[in-house]
């Protein structure tokens, strides 16, 4: 889970040390709105038996560990006594960042149960994941895109978009007479590398033209983007005097390609905590407007999880446009698309200025959303997938 999530997770329900591991995880499943508890929830309603381990809950995994009497320190063993328990026919991992090639070949050995394993990923590649990929039978991802880029690395792939839970409506707290904000972005601004840079310049952009926007963001600490900007001064140190060939083995060096900018005045002035979970949906709710920018590695392609977020909750999606939006929504009549920094400013302005055409798309967009776009409709995509990889093993 979003390690942002499980911080505000445990700031509110901080008495909870007396809960079971099967009690403590329910409360945290019941709590997110994360898709591994929607995917769990509609698979299970759609006939398949499912459950799932939060790896990086430590407090959660602690408590399997002392009731299980193992050492606490060594997270492998936890993680593959709880995989040992359930004997999946198919194994499903959704970081491929937390695995290890020869942790997964360990499981293929010593739990024959295991069919398939099946790896989610729609974010950039590092080297832990390029190298997890090699042990999963196939890959579902998010975005066209990046459904190519896993097939040119030989991999097979699977494009399920992301969904929306309409379950999480029913625990919604939203009023309709509520205060509306007119104008939201809430997300990550990372700098460098190929996530945020983009977001952050139209972010900054925005703030300088005085549109009114509510940042509900999470940022980098000072420290970090300080770091960042000496990995810059050495990779470009290093290439000056002819060792920059020497130096490409180390990741780290990634960060140093670009010059990675520190947050304005303007930008750390407006900024709001960040929000997750139901609180942050129903921030949605209260927003006319919620700006949407997909990460660097998302290409040409759309497939968030946000848009199916705000269209989902009944607000107005505002995305950037992409060559695939068609194939997911109509075009300023379901959600309203920008090309460039401009093109964003202009709409909005528009958007503010004709409410009753704002509504109408809101609501045109969350029909979409509730009618295709539910995550019981991508669980059964998917278990349509495992199915057809389990009776056709090696066959695309």
């Amino acid at each position: 889970m979003y390690s942002g999530y499980l911080d505000s997770f445990y700031k509110k329900h901080s008495g909870i040390s007396g809960l079971s591991y099967q009690e403590h995880k329910k409360l945290l499943l019941d709590d997110t709105t994360e898709f591994v508890a929607a995917y769990i929830k509609n698979f299970r309603k759609i006939g398949i038996e499912a459950d799932c381990v939060v790896c990086n809950d430590n407090q959660l995994q602690r408590k399997w560990s002392k009731e299980r009497n193992l050492d606490p320190d060594k997270k492998w063993d936890i993680l593959f006594d709880q995989i040992k328990t359930f004997i999946p026919d198919v194994l499903w991992i959704e970081n491929l960042s937390y695995v290890t090639p020869g942790f997964l070949k360990h499981l293929r050995n010593e739990i024959p149960a295991i069919k398939l394993i099946a790896a989610n990923h729609c974010s950039p590649f590092n080297s832990k994941v390029l190298e997890s990929l090699g042990e999963v039978d196939f890959v579902i991802t998010c975005t066209p895109g990046l459904k190519t880029s896993i097939e040119n690395l030989g991999r097979k792939s699977y494009l399920v978009y992301h969904g929306f839970d309409s379950d999480l409506l029913q625990r919604t707290k939203a009023q309709t007479n509520a205060q509306l904000n007119d104008f939201i972005f809430s997300g990550s601004l990372i700098t460098g590398g190929d996530f945020h840079t983009q977001r952050l310049r139209l972010i900054e952009r925005i703030l300088e033209e005085k549109v009114p926007i509510g940042l509900y963001v999470n940022l980098e600490k000072t420290c970090r983007i300080k770091a960042k900007q000496s990995i810059y001064h050495f990779s470009q140190l290093v290439n000056k005097i002819g060792l920059g060939k020497s130096f490409e083995r180390f990741q780290i060096l990634k960060y140093g390609k670009t010059w990675v900018d520190s947050y304005s005045d303007t930008l750390m002035s407006h900024k709001k905590p960040p929000v997750f979970g139901i609180d942050m949906l129903e921030l949605f709710m209260r927003s006319k407007i919620v700006l949407n920018f997909h990460i660097g590695v998302a290409g040409d392609y759309a497939g968030n999880m946000r848009m199916f977020e705000v269209t989902g909750v009944g607000s107005c999606l505002l995305t950037d446009n992409k060559k695939n939006m068609p194939e997911l929504f109509n075009i300023d009549r379901e959600v309203v698309v920008y090309d460039n920094e401009e093109d964003c400013i202009s709409k909005v302005k528009w958007l503010l200025d004709h409410e009753d055409q704002r509504k109408k798309i809101a609501l045109a967009g969350q029909k979409k959303t509730l009618q295709y776009h539910t995550v019981e409709n991508r669980c059964k995509a998917i278990f349509e997938i495992m199915e057809h990889n389990l009776l056709n093993p090696g066959v695309k």
